[in-house]
């Protein structure tokens, strides 16, 4: 069965020298309640990089000069999986902040942006949605391939995954703030909702 995953995408910025120790770097991260602190500081060093948001002071006054974006980017979005071994990642300028518009444009059956170079996209037919690696007018070349959901089926997942981006947040991001400053842990879960869901 097909699902979806809220995702970051090449997280490798600088970390800011009051994280406790040295952050194990991935390529990719899926965000979910079950997040580890390694994978919490890994996410927060790619938003603070995306946001070229000062790392060299403070954690308050890092967290602060963040706070005072009206909005975020960060490379990442919805991946769509067939299983573990086929997938489609959000692209080049796709970002998890585009959540919101990625949903609203499947609910309306129109291709949301997934970013380019490749550039994945979603056509439907009948009750169908149908995901592609890339371009899907260029479906001649042999490395093109789709992923099929029903439709309420990849809307289903789509809400899954935004109660798993709502799980990151309230859990174990939170968590982690709030055991190094109480005050930044409440208003950083205010923002990312405002940011993000």
């Amino acid at each position: 069965m097909s699902y979806t995953k809220p995702v970051i995408r090449e997280p490798y910025y600088d970390c800011p020298k009051w994280f406790d120790n040295d952050v194990h770097r991935s390529e990719l991260l899926t965000l979910s309640g079950k997040c580890t602190s390694s994978e919490v500081e890994l996410f927060l060093i790619h938003l603070f990089g995306y946001s070229n948001t000062n790392i060299d002071q403070s954690m308050e006054d890092t967290f602060n000069e963040l706070f005072a974006n009206d909005s975020v980017a960060i490379l990442g979005g919805v991946a769509f999986y067939e299983s573990k071994e086929k997938f489609i990642m959000p692209s080049c300028c796709c970002g998890l902040e585009q959540f919101r518009e990625i949903y609203n444009s499947i609910l309306n059956r129109e291709n949301p942006w997934l970013g380019h170079d490749p550039s994945p996209g979603i056509t439907y037919k009948d009750n169908m949605a149908i995901v592609w690696s890339d371009d899907p007018d260029s479906n001649d070349r042999s490395d093109v391939f789709h992923i099929d959901f029903e439709f309420e089926e990849i809307l289903s997942c789509l809400e899954k995954s935004k109660y798993d981006l709502k799980d990151f947040i309230d859990k174990p991001l939170f968590e982690w703030i709030y055991r190094r400053d109480r005050d930044t842990a409440k208003k950083m879960k205010d923002r990312m909702y405002e940011w993000f869901l």
